[in-house]
């Protein structure tokens, strides 16, 4: 349990160090993170105290308008996930279901959330699955599909600039409590590791055996890449995969076969999304 303590030198270090590696942390942020690091409660008014004396400070009145602006949550979006007709990279579906077992992205965003006071967690979960998903995809718009909701380009590249002042040490904690194996040295690089977690899981738990030895890009070539149909459906999401009459495999009966027993697995797993849907792969489609 944390107590209240008095301010030592190792602590106001450790305040000044924050301060500036991250000028819009404010005094609330601050004290979860002496919290977390040092379990022990330190007063707004010390904390204030040592940010005035190194000139930390930002202009009164101006900067706690644009902290607000910056982490406050957004208005909400028009998109909300929808039938379509066809998106790229329906195969994805694989990896958002790995996540919703694993609960990366959510652990990933509970770490992280001291830093950003003002947005509820499921906010920062999505924007943290937007960052990682989106080097697949060449359409925004097919990218909030697999999310399931539509992010603001501004307010993503806002607390997209924000992720990454984090201090590059409170990552690495982030990185060892989500069992990423090795450090990180930068935010992207954590993005990069979430995904290929993701795929691993993905290799291990859907696949049969002979896909763990490819790498994402493979995954990718063979099975992410599927453009899907989507039907929404009571509590049911059925993601309806399709494979060209021109893709490599189409005519390969043993990657039909791994595919339909990957689709069950995911089934089986019974896996839902934030809204309460279970997603449903089906693999059988031609597209003509």
């Amino acid at each position: 349990m944390a107590k209240y303590c008095k301010l030592n030198e190792e602590i106001k270090q450790f305040i000044i160090q924050q301060k500036k590696a991250n000028p819009e942390l404010s005094c609330r942020g601050m004290i979860s993170l002496i919290k977390e690091r040092f379990q022990v409660n330190l007063s707004k008014s010390l904390i204030n105290n040592v940010i005035k004396e190194q000139n930390l400070s930002g202009p009164v009145g101006r900067r706690r308008e644009k902290e607000a602006i910056i982490l406050k949550k957004p208005a909400e979006a028009q998109f909300t996930r929808q039938e379509v007709e066809l998106m790229e990279n329906g195969g994805c579906f694989f990896l958002k279901a790995a996540d919703l077992k694993l609960s990366l992205t959510s652990s990933l965003a509970q770490n992280l959330l001291v830093y950003f006071v003002n947005l509820s967690k499921q906010v920062l979960q999505e924007i943290i699955e937007t960052l990682i998903y989106q080097p697949l995809f060449k359409q925004k718009r097919d990218l909030w599909q697999l999310i399931g909701k539509e992010t603001p380009l501004d307010f993503l590249t806002q607390i997209s600039q924000h992720l990454a002042r984090i201090p590059l040490s409170e990552l690495n904690k982030a990185v060892t409590k989500l069992v990423l194996n090795s450090n990180i040295n930068d935010i992207n690089e954590l993005y990069k590791k979430c995904l290929l977690k993701l795929n691993s899981y993905v290799q291990v738990n859907f696949f049969p055996s002979v896909y763990q030895i490819l790498d994402l890009s493979n995954m990718q070539e063979r099975f992410y890449v599927l453009p899907a149909r989507i039907e929404k459906k009571p509590r049911l999401l059925k993601i309806h995969l399709f494979y060209p009459k021109s893709f490599a495999w189409v005519n390969d009966i043993v990657w039909q076969e791994d595919l339909s027993y990957a689709g069950q697995k995911v089934n089986q797993a019974g896996i839902f999304t934030f809204e309460g849907e279970q997603i449903w792969i089906n693999p059988t489609l031609i597209l003509r």
